[in-house]
């Protein structure tokens, strides 16, 4: 028998070595156009009818989820329904056209297309970046006759897996005019959700905010809630939470500092649109006091997204904040309206 030398031995080694890797990477998945055409690529994602898929000749575009008539994939899939129902494993190709053919562990499953809201691949180490998802924007706006300028900075990041969701929320108004002092409206919130059977979630969140025309000079608040999407669709979201918190407030003018307990109401919609791409999301949560349900706060905001091109946007937001027992020398009252220019990934 003939015997390798060590060179060759190394060189069919470092080939073993290599050859699952280009395996694992070649794209495999399958989508069928409207017109015919299949294209052969990687699913990366669906939500909010666009699936993202990765090509060799184009990179990764977004494809119209009414434009595709049967998508196949070898891949671990997590596949979500209209009415919150999950399902783990891989797509076949469907017997009609519009339909969703999975393969589970132990079972086969076929969908109309249009009751798939969500697909996700199964969370691996190497798609940590795949699935950020995010968008930073910024805006400055001067008034020649009175100097007042104001600047806006907002960002919004979130990283999604099958089974929870972290979120992180910036946004600061900082405005200045000659012989005043700047006032500001900042905030910073961070949330872990965790998702559950028929679309219900746990919800855990800490917030900071600052608002000087409120007369809130740092508010630190921590707490927990359930809620339920309502509805979700591939062109929408419709979500309704409720929980407690518990916030430290310190106010810039004499009044002592309070540490109190609050309910935490909050509703959320959010609709999108791929062509053009355009995202309307509105949220209004209220804030009750506990030993007395008379006395409350309210925080509502409005944001309409439209991309300019390729992943900038032009962003239009109005925010409005209330406190039925607003410290001495505050506002009961603030709002603002911002237009900024924006990236999202």
């Amino acid at each position: 028998m003939p015997r390798l030398n060590p060179a060759n031995l190394r060189a069919i080694s470092l080939l073993c070595i290599l050859l699952p890797v280009t395996v694992q990477a070649a794209k495999t998945d399958s989508v069928v156009l409207i017109n015919g055409n299949e294209v052969t690529g990687e699913v990366k994602s669906l939500e909010f009818g666009a699936l993202r898929y990765s090509t060799d000749s184009m990179g990764t575009v977004s494809i119209d989820w009414e434009d595709i008539v049967s998508v196949t994939s070898d891949q671990a899939l997590q596949i979500e329904l209209t009415d919150g129902k999950r399902y783990f494993g891989s797509l076949l190709r469907a017997d009609k056209d519009y339909t969703v053919r999975v393969r589970t562990a132990d079972q086969e499953y076929a969908f109309a297309a249009q009751q798939v809201v969500r697909i996700t691949p199964i969370e691996t180490s190497d798609r940590f970046l795949e699935r950020l998802d995010g968008s930073f924007s910024f805006g400055l706006q001067t008034q020649k006759s009175s100097k007042v300028t104001t600047s806006n900075l907002a960002a919004d990041i979130s990283y999604r897996t099958r089974i929870y969701l972290v979120g992180l929320r910036l946004n600061s108004s900082v405005t200045n005019q000659p012989g005043l002092p700047a006032t500001a409206r900042q905030g910073v919130n961070l949330n872990y959700q965790r998702f559950r059977p028929n679309r219900w979630f746990a919800d855990w969140f800490t917030s900071w905010e600052k608002n000087d025309e409120l007369g809130v000079d740092n508010r630190l608040a921590v707490g927990g809630a359930f809620g339920r999407y309502i509805t979700q669709t591939n062109k929408s979201q419709f979500s309704l939470t409720g929980g407690a918190q518990v916030a430290q407030t310190s106010f810039s003018g004499e009044d002592a500092s309070t540490r109190e307990a609050e309910g935490r109401i909050e509703i959320r919609y959010l609709r999108r649109n791929l062509l053009p791409e355009t995202s309307l999301t509105f949220t209004s949560t209220i804030f009750p006091l506990l030993e007395d349900l008379s006395q409350y706060r309210a925080q509502s905001d409005l944001s309409l997204k439209r991309e300019l091109f390729e992943d900038f946007f032009l962003d239009l937001g109005v925010g409005y904040s209330y406190t039925s027992d607003p410290p001495t020398g505050g506002a009961s009252s603030d709002y603002i309206a911002t237009t900024s220019i924006g990236y999202s990934f």
